[in-house]
Parts: structure tokens; C-alpha cells; sequence
């Protein structure tokens, strides 16, 4: 291989790793904008059922751990927001 093609496709391999080092710096982004996004909606959640439930705080960790046994994370579908 010439040494201009060489510098040529060393060139083109640089741009596509910098492509996805910029694509990976996005998906961090929205990972990180998604989980504020649901840490805001827990405290909402938590907060309203404080409100309406005053013992909530207290069986919190007994209903945590039965659904720590009961809930498998990968079986829960998202939901869809309209």
C-alpha cells in the first residue's frame, strides 16, 4: 500500500472514531437527561405518597424487599406516554 493511501484511510479511521466518541458523548447525555428526568418523577411519587398514605415512610422498606422477590426489572414493559 502507498503511503498516501495509508495516510488516507489512517485519516478516514480517525474521523470515524471521533464520530463515535462524539455519538457515545450524546448517549451519556441522554442517559444522564433520562435519569433526572425519573429521579424528579420518584420524588414526585414519593412525595404524594407521603401525603396520602402518612405510614408510607415506614412500610416503605417492607414493600421495597417483597418487590425486590416478586418484580424482575427486565420482565416490567415501558410504558408509552401519550
Amino acid at each position: 500500500m502507498e503511503e498516501k493511501q495509508m495516510e488516507q484511510r489512517f485519516h478516514l479511521l480517525q474521523q470515524e472514531v471521533e464520530a463515535a466518541v462524539s455519538l457515545v458523548e450524546q448517549i451519556k447525555l441522554n442517559c444522564a437527561a433520562a435519569t433526572d428526568a425519573l429521579k424528579i418523577d420518584i420524588e414526585v411519587l414519593r412525595r404524594l405518597m407521603e401525603h396520602a398514605y402518612p405510614d408510607f415512610p415506614h412500610r416503605y422498606t417492607e414493600l421495597r424487599a417483597q418487590a425486590l422477590h416478586a418484580v424482575d426489572p427486565e420482565w416490567i414493559e415501558p410504558q408509552i406516554k401519550e
